[in-house]
């Protein structure tokens, strides 16, 4: 498989992504997965029942969440921008269901409609490589000079959440604040550290950086701290290149047009 190339398949809908900023806060988490798991409303709620993505919200937010995003984003508040996705199972409502919630809190400015997920892309429960291949893109206006907070039902990667913020903030915008319903393990330690850069950077060195930038289009300082973990994990790029053909391999056979993949 290493004998076959890795291309990007469509330049011009390429997510965008930009660097951390120093002291970048974790995501605020609301709520453990077995709780949101065991709710009767979940999976019609994933599937796209606002009625239902309602009642988990009201259910599963935080107060005490709700108050840390106040502390962190200060006076006069920010745009609450919900992730807008449709899954393999239908549209998820959850994160525009937790926005209202917040904002109604809040009293904050909620972005409804205007800038969206426009590609498929099927994280659900799908492995690390599978979600490299496939990242999601984003369309609609961005306000300048304004302050965002993101708003998803989970964080694993974090590679959504951090190609939403490139989008944002390459239109001008400033993403101040992330916030989830649920997260994998340690996920909310969502920017880069110092530390997994340097170990990644002294493991794969800048072979694997200029690779990365071709294929993806930023460098590795914008990666999550849980990617970073994750491609430092591997013996080589050769392997991270065939790891990542195998995942264009399987997004393809699960209905999803990868944004890399084999040159013809």
């Amino acid at each position: 498989m290493s004998d076959l190339p890795l291309s990007r398949t469509d330049k011009s809908t390429f997510p965008p992504r930009t660097p951390w900023r120093p002291g970048f806060p974790e995501v605020v988490i609301h709520a453990t997965v077995a709780a949101r798991d065991r709710h009767a409303d979940y999976a019609a709620a994933k599937a796209g029942d606002a009625g239902s993505a309602l009642t988990l919200s009201r259910d599963l937010l935080s107060r005490v969440a709700i108050d840390t995003l106040e502390s962190l984003v200060g006076a006069p508040g920010a745009v609450l921008l919900p992730v807008t996705a449709v899954e393999l199972a239908g549209f998820n409502a959850i994160p525009d269901a937790m926005a209202q919630i917040i904002a109604l809190t809040l009293g904050w400015r909620l972005s409804a409609g205007e800038v969206l997920q426009n590609n498929r892309v099927g994280h659900t429960r799908a492995a690390a490589f599978n979600r490299f291949v496939t990242p999601a893109a984003f369309d609609g206006p961005v306000e300048a000079d304004s302050n965002y907070v993101l708003v998803d039902d989970h964080v694993g990667l974090g590679g959504t959440l951090a190609n939403l913020k490139g989008y944002i903030e390459s239109a001008g915008g400033r993403v101040v604040a992330m916030t989830t319903l649920t997260e994998s393990r340690e996920a909310r330690h969502i920017a880069l550290h110092s530390t997994n850069l340097e170990m990644l950077r002294m493991r794969h060195g800048e072979e694997l950086e200029k690779f990365w930038t071709e294929q993806f289009g930023y460098g590795l300082d914008c990666l999550t701290n849980v990617e970073g973990a994750i491609l430092r994990r591997e013996l080589s790029v050769d392997s991270i290149r065939n790891r990542l053909a195998q995942g264009a391999v399987e997004a393809r056979g699960r209905g999803l047009l990868p944004a890399v993949g084999f040159d013809d």
